[in-house]
């Protein structure tokens, strides 16, 4: 699906932010990448959609190279969610949600329909919640409408990053659920990124260890549990390798 060839990075200011990446996504997956900061994990992620490229290295989508894609056309196969839950203040939750489908001639009525059962999917009352804007939504509230926004035109990817790491802890329980309940159904292929170890194992297919630039170990959560590849990723595991995995 996702395919990353002796990718680095490189910026004349900083240096080389990444070190030569060489992993696939597969189709489906819910794949995590996890570091501290400054690991190089959103710069990963933004390659996927050319928020930036990389100076050395391919992308394959579809075992086609990223750059050989149209912009436009690659971005409207990619939903992306923010940290800062970037929704349009000037647009009604129902306008915000509609973005994407009105961009790719969807007919109104099934923009309708997809809306009012998404929104009840995700617990918000369609009367209730349609017509309000963002500033009348609680932080919760407003990533729920991020992620509809980003999957209600059924994307081929799905880009988080860290999108729960400004919520309080009940809203981000709830939303690490929603998100799991919605990939175990539509089975888009998901990049997720977070510097929570616990997030990564409680979401994660297989999950991706970073560190300065590099990949360190990619592994499902319990082998990276059970065997972390040096002391660095045992010590970034903390509780979750004292407790084992479940």
């Amino acid at each position: 699906m996702i395919s990353y060839k002796n990718v680095s990075m490189e910026y004349p200011e900083s240096g080389k932010v990444l070190d030569n990446l060489n992993f696939n996504i597969e189709k489906g997956e819910f794949f995590v990448i996890v570091g501290p900061s400054g690991s190089g994990k959103t710069t990963s992620l933004k390659l996927i959609n050319r928020l930036i490229e990389q100076t050395d290295g391919d992308i394959f989508f579809n075992n086609k190279k990223l750059k050989d894609y149209n912009l436009r056309e690659l971005r409207l196969k990619i939903g992306y969610v923010l940290q800062e839950i970037a929704l349009f203040p000037n647009l009604t939750v129902f306008e915000n949600i509609s973005l994407i489908p009105e961009m790719k001639k969807m007919d109104r009525e099934i923009i309708d329909e997809k809306i009012d059962f998404l929104l009840n999917k995700v617990g918000l009352e369609p009367n209730k919640y349609k017509d309000r804007f963002p500033e009348e939504l609680s932080g919760g509230e407003k990533q729920r409408v991020g992620i509809l926004r980003a999957i209600i035109s059924g994307p081929e990817i799905l880009l988080m990053d860290e999108p729960f790491s400004a919520l309080d802890p009940i809203s981000r329980i709830n939303l690490q659920d929603l998100i799991k309940e919605l990939h175990d159904e539509y089975k888009i292929t998901t990049v997720f990124v977070t510097h929570d170890m616990s997030e990564a194992i409680k979401l994660a297919d297989r999950i991706c260890f970073m560190k300065e630039g590099k990949v360190i170990q990619i592994a499902t959560p319990e082998e990276i549990v059970k065997n972390p590849e040096n002391k660095f990723v045992s010590k970034f595991l903390g509780n979750e390798s004292e407790i084992g995995y479940e």
